[in-house]
C-alpha cells in the first residue's frame, strides 16, 4: 500500500495537467523503497518483542510434523495439545523454463532499482496492482495473462473496463497470452509466449497467484488432511482429520485469502482453543484490487447469483463522466450492484473508481445488517462524496 500510495500521488497529479496544477512529478524509486522499509523492517522484531513481553516463547527454524501432536523445529522435538498452522502463502509454481529468473512479489517490493521494461506473468491481484505502480515510476509495463479475462472472481464487465483503461494509459495487457518460458539474453531477459512471440525486458515478475505454504510441514506425518486450498478444516477451523490441529489464514481451506480474514480466523481459533464454540461464517467479506483506479467487490457476482437461483437486478453503470470521477481526473469508473428483486436486499456490490476501496465497506455493512436498496436511497449522504453516488447505483 505504501507503493500504491506513491503511484496514486503521481497518477492524480498527471491526471490534473491542464486543470490548474502545473509541473511534473515523478517517483524516486530508491527513496520510495527506503520509505517502505520504514514500515516493514521493524515489524518482525517489534512483533517478537511484543510476544516475549506477553510470555510467549518464540522458536526460530523450519518446522515439520513428526506425529499427530508433535513436531520438530530444526532438530528440537516439541509436542502440544493444540497446534495452529498459520504458515501463509507462497507464489504458485509456474512450471515454465527459466522460472528461476522470475522475481516474486516480495523481490519486486525489495528491488533497489526498477527495470525499464517489466513483464508481469498472470492477470491477478499482484500484476494489476504492481503494473500501475511500475508504470507510474516510469517503466514500460506488459501484463501477460493466459486466459481471456483478468481478475477472476471479480465482475467481468468492470474488469474489462479496467483493462481498457490500462491500455489507454500505456500499460500493455495481453490476454490469451500464456508464457512458455523466460530466457537470458546477455544482460537482458526475454519472455517467450506460447505462440512463439518473444518479449525483451529487464525484469519479469510473478503475478500468477499464490498457494498455501504447506509443503515443508510434512502434514502427512501429522495425519493432517489438506488440499489445493489448504488444510481441510471444519466450520470451527479445526482439522477434519486431526483434532490437535487448527489452521487460520491462507493455510486454511475456508475463507478468502485476505488479511482481515486471516486476522479474524486467528482470533476465532484462539477463542475455540480456550473453550469457545465459534463457527467461521462471515456474512460478507469485501475484496479489493488496489489498481488504478481500485476495483472492489463484496458478495455475489451475477454468475453466482444465477447458480443460486436468485432473481436479481444488476445494472452496469458507467460513471466515468460523473463529477466524482472527472474532478479527480479518473480515467474510468463504474459499478454494478446486485439487488434481489423480491426483497430489495443487496446480495452483491462491485465498484470501480476513486474511493471504491472505501465505499465498498458501506455495501458490506448493508449486507451484514440486512439493509435494502430502499434503505440506502433514504440515507442523506454527505455531498460531494463517494457515498453520495450510492443512491444512483441501487
Amino acid at each position: 500500500k505504501v507503493l500504491v500510495t506513491a503511484a496514486e500521488v503521481v497518477e492524480r497529479a498527471r491526471a490534473q495537467r491542464g486543470h490548474g496544477p502545473a509541473g511534473d512529478l515523478r517517483i524516486d524509486w530508491p527513496a520510495l523503497i527506503a520509505f517502505k522499509r520504514g514500515f516493514t523492517d521493524p515489524a518482525p522484531q517489534s512483533t517478537e518483542d511484543y510476544l516475549k513481553g506477553a510470555g510467549v516463547e518464540t522458536l526460530h527454524g523450519d518446522a515439520h510434523f513428526t506425529g499427530p501432536a508433535s513436531l520438530a523445529v530444526g532438530e528440537a522435538p516439541h509436542s502440544a495439545e493444540h497446534i495452529v498452522i498459520a504458515s501463509g502463502a507462497r507464489p504458485m509454481p509456474l512450471g515454465i523454463e527459466g522460472e528461476e529468473l522470475v522475481l516474486t512479489s516480495e523481490d519486486f517490493m525489495a528491488a533497489e532499482r526498477l527495470g525499464e521494461r517489466i513483464v508481469f506473468i498472470g492477470g491477478g491481484f499482484i500484476s494489476m496492482e504492481f503494473a500501475h505502480v511500475a508504470a507510474a515510476a516510469g517503466a514500460s509495463v506488459t501484463v501477460c495473462h493466459r486466459s481471456a479475462s483478468v481478475l477472476k472472481g471479480f465482475d467481468p464487465d468492470l474488469a474489462t473496463m479496467l483493462v481498457e483503461s490500462y491500455r489507454k494509459a500505456g500499460i500493455e495487457v495481453r490476454t490469451e497470452a500464456p508464457v512458455l518460458g523466460v530466457e537470458l539474453d546477455g544482460d537482458a531477459l526475454v519472455v517467450v509466449l506460447r505462440d512463439g512471440e518473444r518479449l525483451p525486458c529487464d525484469m519479469v515478475v510473478h503475478g500468477a497467484g499464490r498457494i498455501p505454504d504447506l509443503e515443508a510441514l510434512d502434514l502427512v506425518a501429522g495425519g493432517v488432511a489438506f488440499g489445493r486450498r489448504g488444510v481441510d478444516v471444519d466450520e470451527h477451523l479445526r482439522s477434519v482429520s486431526n483434532h490437535h490441529v487448527w489452521a487460520a489464514g491462507d493455510a486454511a481451506s475456508r475463507g478468502l485469502p485476505l488479511t482481515p480474514v486471516g486476522v479474524g480466523q486467528g482470533h476465532l481459533v484462539a477463542r475455540n482453543i480456550l473453550g469457545g464454540d465459534v463457527a467461521f461464517d462471515p456474512a460478507a467479506t469485501p475484496s479489493i484490487v488496489f489498481s488504478d483506479p481500485p476495483l472492489a467487490m463484496v458478495g455475489l457476482t451475477e454468475e453466482q447469483a444465477a447458480e443460486q437461483g436468485l432473481k436479481v437486478a444488476a445494472r452496469l453503470v458507467d460513471s466515468t463522466e460523473w463529477a466524482t470521477s472527472r474532478r479527480v481526473g479518473a480515467h474510468v469508473s463504474g459499478a454494478k450492484v446486485l439487488v434481489e428483486q423480491e426483497t430489495g436486499r443487496i446480495v452483491g456490490a462491485h465498484l470501480l473508481g476513486h474511493n471504491a476501496e472505501e465505499v465498498i465497506n458501506v455495501f458490506t455493512v448493508a449486507m451484514v445488517g440486512g439493509l435494502t436498496a430502499a434503505d440506502l436511497k433514504a440515507v442523506p449522504w454527505a455531498y460531494p462524496t463517494g457515498g453520495w453516488d450510492i443512491v444512483y447505483l441501487v
